[in-house]
């Protein structure tokens, strides 16, 4: 994927992402300023109105009425067209923006379900999380309401700036003293190249809080388990402190600049009325000078809130870089890409030649060489963190390896595009993930042109259909989170159904009868004869009492495979299987007694 200019940041990036939709913002800045230019123009009324009244204050019969109620009409119609043009420029920017806030959601997804797994294994979900929803949120609160603002604060104080000056040079140029030295506050906060880390460290503060609220969250049954306050839960409660010394810390650095920008904005009367009084009392006539007098008053005052605007939108300005620099930096990932000339498999048999692996600096596999034939089952045990998982999951190119070749019907594995080999795998996890949907959706996900009756014979397949016909609507039930609590097994059963739905030539089964019951787990053993026939299966497997029968099976330790062989050969071989296997026989006699039947 080509990458984004990583110079163009702020407002211009903003109108990058919005791609197609910057035409509405343009529309809107544009509206925005005439917004602006309509909120001006009562004071030039008033202005010229008073300017009127105090040129025939002695004598009001000489008041030209006319002229007066020209200028009252056109602030009338400037408010009205004030409100109009405010509320069409937020019309534009909030169709623009929900646009852009759809787009980047559907980039993110679409770019996530792309990237190899290592990028999950080194990020938070609640990172992403926060990227997905807080960032991407940010971005569309800033366009819909605070690009309208921008322009208003910028252009609104130049036309007062500008009149002060066609008006009165002098006092203008006060103002512009005190707005000067207000900039010259902000501007060294705004404008620090520290600042940025400030925010960047803020962020990350808020996004290790929010992942342990997470983790908090997810763990809460442990917590209740052991009688576990939150206060025993260091990580949680040394997050929440650490954001809370954080932003004290960042509150009391920048409080002396922010009340400097504050005061000098709000005060800036204080300079203006001595002076407009000394020119007063050196004026030619009182009269005459006294409408500009009260035009300052009123122009000085006016300036205040649209900077005081300005600055408050520069702080969402800068948490929205970062925020923009997080998803970039997503959407800048490198990718699991498509061949250029993609080539088909002749048949579902998977071969690794010297495969070697490693998350970063970590190596996972080195040199692992086995063949998996069609219509065989391949087992992978070992002891943990072994490279079991990582083998099935390099089988199904979550990851790109560092060095040897996957070949799938003879085919390398990088040759053959993504989606096509997606729909040639179905992978049953260890940990299964339900979608908030009923049932029958969860298990359509494995083929959504399957009929209501394919999908129950796959439910009776994977021993699923009963327990499903005793829910309170069956398979129009809601499962997932938020739906109808399911068991670790029944899920599992379920997300077996999705494979068998689906009909795929390769089957991938990390301890497909891990949260099953004896009786189940005989259940989802005898359903495997639906799954595995006349398919290439891989299974990672604890209980090793389910792969007895596997027409090989592969002793990973250390990411090599260490043995190689049928249960019968590597128990002949009297070596680290066959050890594994004397330990799991024992295991299964083992007897809980209580201290009164030892005793016995």
């Amino acid at each position: 994927m080509k990458k984004n200019n990583k110079q163009t940041q702020g407002l211009l990036r903003l109108i990058e992402i919005a791609g197609t939709k910057k035409w509405l913002l343009i529309v809107s800045m544009i509206l925005a300023i005439a917004c602006s230019v309509a909120q001006f123009t009562p004071f030039v009324s008033v202005y010229k109105i008073l300017t009127e009244l105090a040129a025939h204050a002695t004598d009001p019969a000489l008041l030209d009425k006319a002229y007066i109620w020209k200028w009252a009409y056109i602030t009338l119609w400037s408010f009205v067209a004030y409100g109009a043009l405010l509320f069409s420029s937020l019309m534009f920017s909030h169709i623009a923006a929900f646009n852009i806030l759809y787009e980047l959601r559907m980039k993110l997804a679409q770019k996530l379900v792309r990237l190899p797994m290592g990028f999950f294994t080194k990020r938070a979900s609640g990172d992403i999380k926060k990227v997905m929803s807080e960032d991407v949120e940010r971005i569309e609160l800033f366009v819909a309401h605070h690009i309208p603002d921008i322009v208003s604060a910028f252009v609104f104080p130049l036309l007062l700036l500008t009149y002060m000056y066609v008006v009165d040079w002098r006092l203008a140029l006060v103002v512009t003293c005190v707005f000067v030295m207000a900039m010259g506050f902000i501007s060294s906060m705004s404008f620090n190249p520290k600042m940025k880390l400030v925010v960047e460290k803020y962020l990350n503060t808020m996004g290790q809080m929010n992942n342990s609220i997470i983790e908090y969250v997810r763990g809460i049954q442990i917590v209740k388990i052991f009688n576990r306050s939150t206060k025993a839960f260091e990580r949680l409660n040394r997050d929440i402190d650490d954001f809370r010394d954080f932003s004290n810390d960042i509150t009391k650095k920048y409080a002396p600049t922010y009340l400097g920008f504050y005061i000098l904005l709000s005060s800036v009367l204080l300079f203006v009325i001595p002076v407009a009084v000394l020119l007063l009392l050196n004026s030619e006539s009182y009269s005459a000078y006294i409408p500009t007098v009260l035009l300052f008053l009123i122009l000085s005052g006016g300036i205040f809130f649209p900077m005081l605007k300005l600055m408050w939108i520069g702080g969402m300005m800068s948490q929205n870089n970062v925020g923009i620099s997080m998803i970039d930096e997503i959407l800048n990932k490198e990718e699991i890409t498509d061949p250029e000339s993609e080539e088909n498999p002749k048949d579902a048999s998977i071969v690794f030649d010297n495969v070697s692996f490693a998350y970063d600096t970590t190596q996972i596999l080195n040199q692992v060489s086995f063949t998996a034939k069609p219509n065989t089952v391949t087992a992978l045990v070992g002891p943990s963190g072994a490279g079991k998982t990582t083998i099935a999951m390099l089988a199904a190119r979550f990851w790109d390896v560092n060095s040897g070749e996957i070949r799938i019907g003879n085919v390398p594995i990088h040759k053959i595009k993504v989606s096509n080999l997606m729909e040639n795998i179905a992978f049953v996890f260890q940990d299964n993930m339900l979608f908030f949907d009923t049932v029958e959706e969860n298990i359509r996900m494995g083929n959504k042109a399957a009929s209501i009756e394919q999908v129950q014979q796959a439910a009776q397949a994977a021993q699923c259909h009963e327990f499903i016909t005793k829910l309170d609507q069956a398979y129009n039930t809601l499962v997932g989170e938020g739906g109808t609590y399911l068991s670790g097994g029944e899920q599992q059963r379920i997300a077996l159904a999705r494979a068998i739905l689906k009909d795929a030539s390769i089957i991938l089964l990390d301890e497909a009868t891990a949260y099953a019951d004896p009786e189940n787990e005989g259940k989802i053993l005898d359903s495997f004869s639906h799954l595995v026939k006349g398919k290439t299966v891989m299974v990672i497997a604890h209980r090793l009492s389910t792969i007895t029968n596997a027409d090989q099976i592969l002793y990973i330790d250390k990411g090599k495979v260490q043995e190689q062989g049928t249960h019968e050969e590597l128990l002949m071989m009297n070596k680290e299987y066959a050890h594994m296997w004397q330990t799991y026989s024992q295991s299964r006699e083992w007897v809980i007694k209580t201290e009164k039947e030892v005793l016995i």
